[in-house]
């Protein structure tokens, strides 16, 4: 099957790039990321409503779902541009427009809108899913997560919670009692993720939701860190083509050399594969398909494998000036490896798919250390 965007989705992807063309420029990420400063990209994303994207315009959205969420993060991965706080909003979006209440309705609307920004307080390195949270009796909560995107610009943090009767939904005030918000400097400077703590915080009871709404957010988040990986790829086999056209030795340019054609054949190949993978899982999960979930973490562990190898060639072909600080080529190498391990990397993902189609125990994966104990582990959304 092949899936191709529509004329008003391939229109939001030429608006997306033409607006990054002028307000994300090279100069400009290098310098946001010389500065670890990710608030013009968070302006720039609330000026065009890229907050409202993926939600419906009933509940203050701009419409929309998971192909134009993954068209415009396709974009924004070429152009390195900093979303985290973008990220970790629209991931939110997809469960406060899974609640009925009312306050969750009000809080998705002060999000799409840019006002008040709420991100999904989820552990970078895992698929979102539901916590085992405590809860006090006066309403507090108790829980901790790492490498939480968007975390330290954001002023809400929405929380799914595993109870006996389904997950419910929480938002915390990152400015509460009892909250910490500790930033996580990384190699990646156009990626701003936190530690958050919970402490007996004070918390919005925003309603019930499903496992199916915990298990969606979860494929969406695949998809979209998928989709990002895919543009910062494709940008990368640009330059590297065009670098290695440019560059010449013994009188001609390298690439007229048959390993350099080989190795930028071989990126060719990995960035359709992705792109072939990503645009697929968008479709599916947008649609609600049977086996979305599967196609999701599909996406997510060819991704994981095939956007740090682009990665490798374009350092390698571009020889002794790609290792600088001072070429370009680092910023979408950087995120590209990022990508790789956030929200899941490609053995997770991997044993995701095998226990959905029941060639392995339907067993969570741990990680070790005190951030959380075995007993105390979620089963991942199947």
């Amino acid at each position: 099957m092949r899936v191709e965007l529509t004329d008003e989705q391939e229109f939001l992807r030429e608006a997306v790039a033409g607006t990054l063309a002028r307000g994300a420029t090279p100069a400009l990420v290098r310098e946001w990321a010389e500065g670890r400063d990710t608030g013009p990209a968070d302006t720039l994303a609330q000026r065009q409503g890229w907050t409202g994207i993926g939600l419906d315009e009933e509940r203050g959205g701009q419409g929309g779902g998971i192909i134009e969420l993954a068209v415009m993060a396709q974009e924004l991965g070429r152009a390195a541009a900093p979303w985290d706080r973008l990220l970790g909003a629209v991931l939110a979006q997809q469960l406060l427009g899974a609640a009925n209440g009312d306050e969750a309705a009000a809080l998705a609307e002060l999000t799409a809108e840019g006002d008040q920004v709420a991100v999904l307080m989820a552990d970078g390195r895992r698929p979102p899913t539901a916590w085992p949270a405590e809860t006090q009796a006066d309403g507090g909560l108790t829980a901790e997560a790492d490498y939480v995107v968007g975390a330290a610009a954001a002023a809400q943090l929405v929380v799914a919670v595993a109870q006996g009767a389904g997950p419910r939904l929480f938002a915390v005030d990152v400015t509460a009692p009892g909250v910490t918000v500790t930033p996580r400097p990384m190699v990646d400077h156009t990626r701003a993720v936190a530690a958050v703590s919970l402490k007996a915080a004070p918390v919005t009871d925003l309603g019930p939701i499903t496992d199916a709404a915990v298990a969606r957010t979860a494929a969406a988040a695949a998809v979209l860190v998928s989709a990002d990986a895919l543009g910062a790829a494709a940008r990368m086999l640009e330059l590297t083509t065009a670098y290695v056209a440019d560059r010449r030795q013994f009188g001609v340019p390298v690439g007229s050399f048959q390993a350099v054609k080989h190795a930028a054949a071989e990126m060719l190949v990995d960035v359709e594969a992705v792109r072939s993978a990503v645009r697929y899982a968008s479709w599916a999960v947008d649609g609600d398909a049977g086996d979305a979930r599967t196609w999701a973490s599909i996406a997510k562990s060819h991704t994981a494998a095939a956007a740090p190898r682009v990665a490798d060639k374009a350092l390698f072909l571009h020889g002794a000036i790609g290792y600088t600080w001072e070429h370009d080529l680092q910023f979408q190498f950087k995120r590209a490896k990022s990508d790789s391990w956030l929200f899941g990397g490609s053995a997770q993902h991997q044993d995701l798919i095998a226990g959905r189609l029941g060639l392995t125990p339907d067993r969570p994966v741990v990680l070790s250390g005190a951030q959380m104990r075995t007993a105390d582990a979620p089963s991942w959304p199947r």
